[in-house]
């Protein structure tokens, strides 16, 4: 009893190594939307996150950022399986070198699906790459398995799930042993003196797209009028900090409304709606020479439909950002 009491504390120690510290993704963080530079590397037991306006990690912009995730897939069932991703802004998803899910674009909480064939107890590599390029990111990959009926729940979405960490292990690093080294040449060296970079500081790297499109969550109207509602207030003074921390970007607001009344009418609210945006973020300090404001009024509708039918989809104002 002794002897087990005094090796118990190494063996626990070791626990984490002989089993739990295999199971997960290998998750790698980048500053940047295209994985310009690695900040670290950790495991994440799901892919299930919501960040509001904080960095997912220390050291990374809380704005512009970028994952790369790695895995195996240990497939629990034969057949079809629906691999479903929310994602606010850009993922792609891969399993077994077959692209599932491409939709590197800003989105507001978009909803992809892609469907894979798998056997039963075989492991896949998986990888499933995000960005994030304003304001708060968010990205969950769901499955659904082949035994699971796709019953439609609504909003909800489908009766699918966070994939299970437990079929989920941690693949092994590059390996690098054993390769034969490259002969060393002895070259006479010039006598060139470089900075030296040791206690350079940390540089942030921001997206060098010149134009991208987004669509708040939360801007919000009274009912036919131009008079921006309080739960707009957070979302709009998110947007007012990116702009200040960037001050390159200019921005174009542009309006739109329903199909629903009259065409002159929504065309003359939707502009309304744009300048209502503008005046709050000169508000915040916004230079107003840095936006510009238009409005469509019901001429280009995210979902089509008939006439006077109502669709909250086309209520909206876009927000177009451009060195």
């Amino acid at each position: 009893m002794k002897i087990i009491n005094k090796f118990l504390p190494i063996l626990m120690g070791l626990l984490p190594v002989i089993g739990l510290a295999q199971q997960g993704f290998r998750a790698e963080y980048y500053n940047g939307r295209n994985f310009d530079q690695k900040v670290l590397t950790r495991t994440d037991a799901q892919i299930h996150f919501v960040w509001y306006s904080v960095p997912p990690a220390p050291g990374l912009d809380p704005q512009v950022y970028s994952v790369r995730w790695n895995g195996l897939l240990k497939a629990p069932e034969t057949g079809t399986y629906m691999f479903r991703a929310h994602v606010d802004d850009g993922i792609r998803v891969k399993i077994n070198g077959q692209l599932l899910i491409d939709a590197w674009d800003l989105h507001d909480v978009g909803r992809f699906t892609g469907e894979i064939q798998l056997q039963a107890g075989r492991e896949y590599p998986i990888e499933v790459e995000y960005f994030n390029a304003l304001l708060e990111g968010e990205i969950t990959l769901f499955w659904q398995l082949p035994s699971e009926a796709p019953v439609f729940k609504g909003l909800l979405g489908y009766n699918d799930h966070p994939i299970d960490p437990s079929f989920i292990k941690t693949p092994p690093q590059p390996q690098t042993a054993g390769l034969t080294p490259k002969p060393v040449i002895n070259t006479p060296k010039k006598s060139i003196s470089k900075p030296d970079n040791v206690n350079k500081p940390h540089q942030v790297i921001v997206s060098k797209d010149t134009l991208e499109k987004y669509l708040p969550k939360n801007v919000l109207f009274v009912k036919s009028k131009s008079i921006l509602l309080p739960e707009s207030e957070p979302e709009l003074n998110r947007l007012a900090g990116f702009l200040k921390r960037n001050p390159r970007y200019k921005l174009r607001i542009e309006g739109h409304t329903d199909r629903v009344g009259n065409a002159e009418k929504n065309l003359i609210l939707s502009r309304e709606r744009a300048q209502s945006v503008t005046n709050y973020l000169v508000q915040q300090g916004i230079d107003i020479r840095r936006i510009a404001t238009t409005g469509y009024g019901d001429t280009r509708p995210l979902v089509l439909g008939a006439k006077d039918v109502p669709n909250e989809k086309n209520r909206r104002v876009e927000f177009f950002l451009e060195e």
